[in-house]
């Protein structure tokens, strides 16, 4: 390799430095792009000195060659044909982006809108954890496109037995639209496969839990002695906003006079209409002089700050309205001292081996020799809530009672209340939260026979898919006494019960959505909707 100083026809330096290198025997001169500053050596050769300037300027034009040799040869000859396919097409060419600066550029990367700054320091950890990862499993990659799938394959079985599902699954995805981004054109994404097998399933998915309109009931009952979240959980539950939409409710989406809600999203940005029921527009009328833009200011401000705050508050409300049948459902379990090999045995056979294995076994067994949580921490710098959760994964393994934490506490009522446990190996899921007052409102309308367009409308939600895999989650009885309509009378086994005519209804609306409904059907749905 080689630097070189070239002239115009009439003698005149020409402007940029050019480099020669030699690529598969064949001597080739090449552009560097990098422009020649300061005073040349009178004769233009270049192995004669110039002044600090243009001794500068040479330093950038060898880094320049140097990287242009270390790429062409990475490259084969196609690479090469589709690089002046592109930068014909284009006009610009084709960037190779090194593995190391993938946080600069996805901080760097142009978006619509400003992100937050606790956002841009997860992706950072999540960059520099692969980056960490590459220079231990090909320490010879330097670019995104040397990335193979088996390094991709080789870095998810290095997180599955540190993490759960959930950020396995967040780090993936970053992953997968980072390379997608920053990728050459036409060159293969490793990590697309692993995002496309994940988003296709939902094995391990828990949906949120709508509540019957007795629960319902005594939810509301629960919450009308505390006067900040009595109106908020009305509004949710008589507009299925979400807990966003509903904190950041404004008064110029309220019109009252007109009975009508008129909301865009935060997170889609739909615009939707919401017919304002009489517990809302009571709710509504109360606030209407509280001198802010928002209808639930400090809620708002609470969102902005907080939000962990509005959740906590929701479920332990949600707590007080179940207390008698968790009580019933779930008593007191005496403590039981199991043996510390038992407990061993569990994390050993149910926990992948990892960092996480060893923290639950080093973890259980000083619990277990009588340390309290406050002693673990400062041992072994694991938070209380942390020996917490690991001492219950325990307890959930073995089936027995090692926690010497009362059974009545607040967090225990509320956990109960609201979590549903996963299959072994990570946190429980909500399914009791704000949320699941969506899901309430989307269920309730759909089992009362309300078109499934007009709930769209009133949701927000692009297609009607989302709305009967997501939110649609009729008990068992309805869901029963639908299928009992809508089936044939050769598969039910002779002449369905009578109706009810909201299971009808709800018979009818499946069909209708399924496409089977016949106009005899749809006339039927006309009348019922008539009556209701």
């Amino acid at each position: 390799m080689a630097l070189m100083l070239k002239t115009q026809r009439d003698g005149k330096l020409r402007p940029c430095w050019y480099g020669v290198y030699t690529e598969r025997g064949v001597r080739k001169v090449v552009n560097l792009n990098v422009r020649i500053k300061g005073t040349p050596p009178a004769d233009l050769k270049v192995g004669e000195p110039g002044d600090k300037d243009f001794e500068k300027s040479r330093e950038k034009a060898l880094d320049a060659l140097k990287r242009f040799a270390e790429d062409a040869g990475r490259k084969g000859r196609a690479d090469h044909l589709t690089e002046r396919l592109i930068e014909a097409k284009t006009g610009r060419p084709v960037q190779y982006s090194r593995i190391a600066d993938l946080s600069a550029l996805w901080r760097n990367m142009g978006r619509g809108r400003p992100v937050g700054v606790g956002y841009l320091a997860g992706c950072d950890a999540i960059f520099n954890r692969f980056i960490a990862f590459m220079r231990i499993q090909n320490p010879s990659a330097r670019y995104l496109y040397e990335v193979t799938t088996e390094d991709a394959a080789g870095y998810i079985a290095t997180l599955q037995g540190k993490f759960a599902h959930k950020t396995i699954r967040e780090n993936t995805k970053l992953l997968n639209k980072s390379f997608e981004r920053f990728l050459p054109v036409g060159t293969a994404n490793p990590f697309s496969t692993f995002v496309g097998h994940w988003s296709s399933g939902e094995s391990d998915a828990v949906h949120r839990k709508p509540f019957t309109p007795e629960e319902l009931e005594k939810l509301l009952a629960a919450a009308r002695d505390d006067e900040f979240m009595y109106p908020l959980i009305v509004t949710a539950a008589c507009s299925g906003m979400r807990r966003g939409d509903v904190c950041g409710l404004t008064w110029n989406a309220v019109d009252l006079a007109g009975g009508m809600l008129t909301v865009k999203t935060s997170k889609t940005g739909a615009q939707v209409e919401i017919p304002i029921f009489k517990p809302l527009r009571d709710v509504l009328s109360a606030l209407k002089d509280n001198g802010s833009k928002y209808v639930f200011p400090e809620a708002a401000s609470l969102l902005r700050n907080t939000p962990h705050n509005l959740t906590w508050r929701f479920k332990k409300i949600v707590a007080k309205a179940f207390e008698s049948i968790l009580a019933k459902s779930h008593p007191p379990v005496p403590i039981e001292v199991g043996t510390v090999e038992e407990g061993i045995a569990a994390i050993t056979t149910y926990i992948p081996e990892g960092t996480r294995r060893d923290r639950m076994l080093d973890t259980f067994q000083r619990y277990m020799a009588g340390e309290a949580t406050s002693a673990i921490f400062r041992a072994t710098g694991n938070y209380s809530s942390l020996v917490a959760c690991d001492m219950r994964r325990v307890e959930a393994l073995t089936g027995k009672s090692f926690c010497r934490t009362p059974g009545s506490s607040v967090k225990r009522a509320v956990h109960l209340a609201t979590q549903e446990p996963r299959e072994i190996g990570h946190r429980a899921a909500s399914v009791r939260d704000w949320h699941a007052l969506r899901a309430t409102f989307v269920t309730l309308a759909l089992t009362a026979g309300v078109p499934i367009e007009l709930v769209r409308r009133i949701t927000g939600h692009s297609t009607v898919e989302i709305i009967l895999k997501h939110y649609f989650r009729p008990d068992r009885e309805h869901f029963r006494a639908a299928l009992l309509g809508a089936m044939p009378h050769v598969l039910t086994g002779g002449k369905p019960a009578r109706l009810k005519p909201a299971d009808e209804l709800l018979a009818l609306v499946m069909k209708l959505s399924a496409g089977t409904a016949t106009e005899q059907d749809k006339e039927r749905l006309r009348a019922l909707a008539a009556k209701v």
